[in-house]
């Protein structure tokens, strides 16, 4: 009986390990990657931008903009898509054409490695997962072990070029990782990422100033006067990053952490 279960489980494993992927949602694609099944990915979305080799696949468009002609027309075995993987019509009908795993949400640095384990399980590659799984969260313990609560007020904007700027409030990636890291959200008072205005940015004042770029190289702190004169603005405790190595809650995770703490750490050299 247990030669016969372990025959079975291989014999999944390896048809798993056979299927052809399609995936939307950045995570969800650098996990994938480090589990090291790339080789069996297809086509990701256009918030897929690490590793490099993602970057060479086909295009299934935006993550919330998919389209379930294109993706079915790559023949996948499996589609794993990130929880705000949309429109609902188009999942709806991936689900009931292909193979379709949601992933649940990437809302806390916690829950990291559970979603590993996820995904592993998904394409067959559990040993692989528990491993990465343990590592990340022996960086994510260690990371939270050492931040106390600080003082020190962070302000996370979020831009978009020339479709400006918002700042994360509570109930976003940031407002977890900066509690993570025990950092101060000084946009706490804010629900979600929203427009700001800069008399309001100005009034704020904070420690610390993180800036996730959603295109890469298109933010420029002398072009923002407001920004520039925060005391973090002054003394140079800026991170100007792409969005999906900030915010992508992927398994870079604690290199961004350690990244956003460095940075506040700054200000004890005023």
């Amino acid at each position: 009986m247990k030669l016969l279960l372990s025959v079975l489980m291989m014999a999944l494993m390896s048809s798993a390990q056979a299927e052809r992927l399609v995936v939307a949602g950045s995570a969800v694609t650098e996990i994938l990657y480090a589990l090291g099944a790339g080789d069996r990915i297809v086509a990701v979305d256009s918030t897929s931008l690490w590793p490099n080799a993602a970057t060479e696949l086909p295009s299934i468009g935006y993550v919330r903009a998919l389209s379930a002609e294109g993706v079915l027309a790559l023949k996948p075995d499996n589609v794993l898509l990130s929880d705000d993987a949309g429109p609902p019509v188009v999942v709806d009908a991936l689900t009931r054409a292909v193979k379709t795993s949601r992933i649940e949400p990437f809302s806390d640095p916690g829950v990291l490695p559970e979603r590993v384990r996820q995904l592993s399980m998904l394409v067959g590659l559990r040993d692989e997962g528990e491993r990465l799984a343990a590592q990340l969260a022996t960086q994510l313990a260690e990371l939270r072990r050492r931040s106390d609560s600080d003082s020190r007020s962070v302000l996370v904007i979020l831009a978009a070029g020339n479709r400006g700027m918002m700042v994360a409030g509570r109930d976003t990636a940031a407002q977890s990782m900066l509690d993570w890291i025990g950092l101060r959200n000084t946009a706490a008072a804010l629900s979600g990422y929203k427009p700001f205005s800069r008399e309001a940015m100005l009034a704020l004042q904070p420690d610390v100033l993180v800036v996730a770029e959603t295109e890469p190289g298109s933010f420029d702190l002398q072009a923002h006067p407001v920004l520039a004169s925060t005391p973090a603005g002054r003394s140079g405790r800026v991170l100007v990053a792409d969005a999906t190595w900030l915010l992508g809650m992927g398994p870079r995770l604690p290199e961004v952490l350690q990244a956003m703490r460095r940075t506040a750490e700054q200000s004890e050299a005023r």
